[in-house]
């Protein structure tokens, strides 16, 4: 039996990712994958008959009648370009973090999605998990008073063999940081950064870990920590790990605060594919077939996009740099 209520996706981008994302519409109601897409035909091929789908070109995606969203799961350099024709067929359109380093051409996604009247909503998965969606809930209640620290950190051991494919932790994995970031803090008034590498020869960008510092204007601060250099296994793991201090309490968040034991005793935590899990339901079920609005949307993506490009210019240049909200312009969408 057909269900009509049914959303049909297509993915463009079958990498890692993507196995995150099927795993996510699989559990998810009312979503069928249809079709994928990657420039590896082999490996399109591949997930295409472990799913159960077909393998089309993007652009047989796009113009697919029996595809109502697509999933842009590619690298970021390619976002837009894929974004960008998605929404121009009238497609809805989940796309992975880094939506863009060009916040212009986030001003753009935005500006096409107002116009052909579609849901564009950025992959800032963390804020879906209901534990981050609660801190969000609870500082904007003002029960726990003003924030005045947040602290973050993003630590785990990048093997050789994945470090290659990758652009360094600031441009991979910062992006998380910063949308919570302003989620939970609003926008800073001033960032500073540095950072460090061990191998030289794996990691060109130079930044195996990354230290950020920003000063908001209410005079609250945040310090966010990343590294691809090593493992936390200590007792108290700092692999992904967020503390906000306010004025009347504060609030605490692991990835490993839920634990679970496979056959032969190794160690999974269920919370990193749960965040993909409560982002496609809130992309397909609220979103696509109840009309509203991503809980983190292209907006947040155009500052944290602008931020980043800030905290990469303090870096090259070794200072603490102002943010002036005034620099960042008026949004055009």
């Amino acid at each position: 039996m057909v269900n009509v209520n049914e959303v049909r996706v297509g993915f463009i981008g079958c990498g890692r990712v993507a196995e995150n994302h099927f795993e996510a519409i699989r559990k998810c109601e009312n979503v069928r994958l249809i079709a994928v897409s990657d420039i590896n035909e082999e490996l399109a091929m591949k997930r295409a008959q472990q799913w159960g789908v077909v393998v089309c070109s993007p652009y047989e995606i796009y113009k697919r009648n029996d595809i109502d969203a697509i999933f842009v799961l590619t690298p970021f350099h390619t976002h837009f370009f894929y974004t960008f024709h998605a929404l121009k067929e009238g497609k809805h359109v989940l796309v992975e973090k880094p939506v863009s380093m060009d916040p212009e051409e986030i001003s753009q996604m935005a500006k096409v999605a107002q116009q052909v009247g579609r849901i564009c909503m950025p992959g800032h998965s963390y804020i879906y998990l209901r534990e981050l969606r609660r801190f969000k809930e609870i500082i904007s209640s003002g029960s726990l008073g003003e924030p005045f620290t947040m602290f973050s950190s993003e630590i785990y051991y990048m093997p050789e063999e994945l470090i290659e494919k990758y652009n360094g932790p600031l441009q991979e994995v910062l992006w998380h940081h910063i949308y919570l970031m302003i989620a939970y803090m609003g926008l800073p008034s001033k960032v500073c950064a540095v950072k460090g590498c061990f191998r030289k020869d794996k990691i060109p960008t130079g930044d195996e870990h990354l230290m950020v510092v920003a000063e908001f204007e209410s005079g609250a601060l945040a310090h966010i920590y990343l590294s691809w250099a090593t493992e936390d296994e200590t007792s108290d793991p700092w692999t992904f790990k967020i503390k906000v201090l306010c004025q009347k309490g504060g609030l605490h968040f692991s990835r490993k605060d839920i634990v679970k034991f496979t056959p032969n005793r190794e160690n999974e935590y269920p919370l990193y594919q749960e965040m993909f899990d409560e982002e496609v339901d809130y992309f397909i079920n609220q979103c696509i077939r109840k009309g509203k609005k991503p809980l983190s949307d292209l907006y947040d993506a155009y500052y944290t996009s602008w931020i980043i490009n800030k905290i990469k210019e303090a870096v090259e240049e070794e200072r603490v740099l102002r943010i002036d909200i005034k620099e960042i312009g008026e949004l055009t969408f």
